[in-house]
């Protein structure tokens, strides 16, 4: 028992001594006196224990310390952070350049003007290669002044032998009206829906989308005319790539606002195909070979990136097709000028061209449209009376009919574009429109059928060439589009000689130079267009097998094919 009592006293004397050392440093004092019992005689001793003392460092001294801890670790992530962005840099500048060293394309290079860009964008296209990039092949645009047409070309990369075509759309139409209708507060309406407005405009106004690319609209272009323009190309664009290569990813959403080329798969948004667009323009002089700025405004958000759409003068794109489909007469030289009559809707423009440049331009304000509207005047005219004819003092060379009733107009101009064509093919056509007015004393309804004779309409065109469209061309700063060396044109086939004899002499070149006299353009199915450039090309050359006019359609659609072989070369 005495052992065991002794055990816990000694127990109890080493944990006692251990809690005093553990709160010594907490007490004042600077000594402890411990009591303690000895084990041999079992009496109550003391012992004393001088504390240790502890020093408590100020707050003062010791932040300096911190801070420059906090510094250092800074300074090392800093440095280590610069160092990894030096490193990133060297790597984008590297693939940087192994981008423009293949594609030509600077994304990083800015325009200060929309000159310069228009500038730059061409030179890029020009030079830079980019058929491997779009495994979506290229899309061809032919903005003709009333007509669109588009033709598409598979990929080389993925078919050697692919061939350009014409997009038939999914009414079976070759081609949409270059025409939009706008009207603030309403949506644009574009193609055939805008057609069917070019004279009921019911509060609206009509754009001419090549007018207005060219300037050579009479009112001031305003931002809705360009939002006008990009809404046609986009509308008939896409819906074209729709049908040839199917919807793209997202195309239920299409954004107007997103790119609708772009360069590859990466940069695919919604409603956007991995095609090359090329867009065709009329050759305006022989001072720049680029095409006019509007045009590339008309494409801005069109493409991603910047710069990858391709641009073709129309005269080189026909020239293009006809070597292309083995139309033009062989030849030793390609460089062998050939003259280009492109007979459009509402201009004809002569070119001469010598490879790929265009050594002389000019462009005739008359076309097929011209034709169609002298007819809508002649039915107009033997309807109505007299008094709804085109005055003979105007200057208005657009040859439209007048009338105070615009959905009776309306009428009568689908009726006659309709002749017309029957009238490529027949010599006479029979024109029905029922219900076309109504008789103000009897309260009758009036209904115009009547037979038109291909003869009648070729007179009403040669008399109003003859009567307007002559002397506004030797008053007016157009002289130039007509030799000096001939006599005035009285009809259609003395107009173009003397136009192709200016082209000639302003070339310094001869007749037996050229290569071949090449005629197309929707306008160039009216019999009489062909016919008179017969009757010009056997005055002036004596060969007509120099004369080469395409048949079918690929008369109003060589340009836009031609301008898609041409991309591929």
């Amino acid at each position: 028992m005495s052992a065991l009592s002794t055990m816990i006293r000694q127990g109890s004397r080493r944990r006692y001594y251990q809690s005093q050392q553990m709160l010594g440093p907490l007490q004042s004092s600077s000594s402890l006196s411990i009591p303690y019992f000895d084990n041999d005689d079992n009496n109550k001793h003391s012992t004393t224990i001088q504390n240790r003392s502890y020093h408590a460092t100020n707050r003062n001294e010791i932040l300096p310390f911190i801070a420059a801890g906090v510094l250092v670790g800074a300074g090392v992530y800093t440095f280590r952070t610069l160092q990894q962005i030096d490193k990133d840099w060297e790597d984008y500048y590297q693939e940087l350049e192994e981008y423009k060293a293949v594609t030509g394309i600077d994304p990083e290079q800015e325009s200060s003007s929309s000159s310069s860009n228009s500038n730059t964008t061409a030179n890029r296209s020009d030079n830079a290669d980019l058929s491997s990039f779009f495994t979506g092949g290229t899309l061809a645009i032919d903005i003709g002044t009333s007509r669109l047409k588009l033709s598409h070309q598979p990929s080389l990369s993925k078919n050697k032998n692919a061939k350009p075509s014409v997009i038939v759309d999914r009414e079976g139409h070759r081609s949409t009206p270059a025409i939009a209708w706008k009207k603030t507060g309403e949506d644009i309406l574009v193609g055939r829906l805008a057609a069917s407005r070019s004279f009921d405009t019911r509060g609206g106004s009509i754009v001419h989308p090549q007018d207005v690319l060219l300037g050579n609209n009479n009112e001031q272009t305003d931002d809705n005319d360009i939002a006008a323009i990009q809404k046609t190309l986009r509308d008939v664009a896409s819906n074209a790539l729709d049908q040839v290569l199917g919807s793209s990813t997202g195309s239920s959403v299409k954004n107007s606002n997103n790119p609708l080329f772009v360069l590859d798969t990466s940069m695919s948004t919604p409603g956007s195909y991995n095609v090359r667009p090329i867009i065709t323009y009329p050759a305006q002089s022989t001072a720049t070979s680029s095409p006019p700025k509007q045009y590339q405004q008309a494409l801005n958000g069109f493409t991603s990136p910047e710069g990858i759409a391709e641009y073709v003068s129309e005269p080189v794109a026909i020239v293009s097709g006809a070597e292309y489909f083995n139309l033009l007469p062989p030849t030793s030289s390609i460089s062998d000028p050939v003259l280009v009559v492109d007979v459009g809707g509402t201009k004809t423009q002569v070119s001469m061209v010598s490879g790929d440049e265009v050594l002389h331009a000019t462009s005739l304000p008359f076309g097929g449209d011209t034709y169609i509207n002298l007819l809508v005047s002649k039915l107009a005219a033997d309807f109505f009376g007299p008094s709804t004819e085109n005055d003979d003092n105007s200057t208005d060379l657009s040859a439209k009919p007048r009338l105070n009733d615009p959905t009776a107009l309306q009428r009568l101009y689908d009726a006659s574009h309709t002749a017309v064509h029957e009238l490529s093919n027949k010599t006479r056509s029979e024109i029905n429109i029922p219900y076309l007015t109504m008789d103000l004393e009897t309260r009758q309804p009036k209904h115009l059928e009547v037979g038109m004779s291909r003869n009648v309409v070729n007179s009403e065109f040669e008399s109003w060439l003859k009567n307007k469209l002559v002397p506004h061309l030797r008053q007016s700063g157009s002289s130039s589009s007509l030799s000096q060396a001939l006599p005035p044109s009285t009809n259609l086939s003395s107009l173009f000689s003397s136009v192709i004899m200016s082209a000639l002499e302003q070339t310094s070149l001869t007749p037996m130079q050229l290569r071949a006299v090449l005629v197309v353009g929707g306008g160039a199915r009216i019999p009489l267009m062909q016919s008179s450039m017969k009757e010009s090309v056997g005055y002036l050359a004596r060969e007509l097998n120099k004369l080469v006019i395409p048949d079918g359609e690929l008369l109003g659609e060589l340009c836009v094919l031609g301008a898609n072989w041409k991309s591929s070369q």
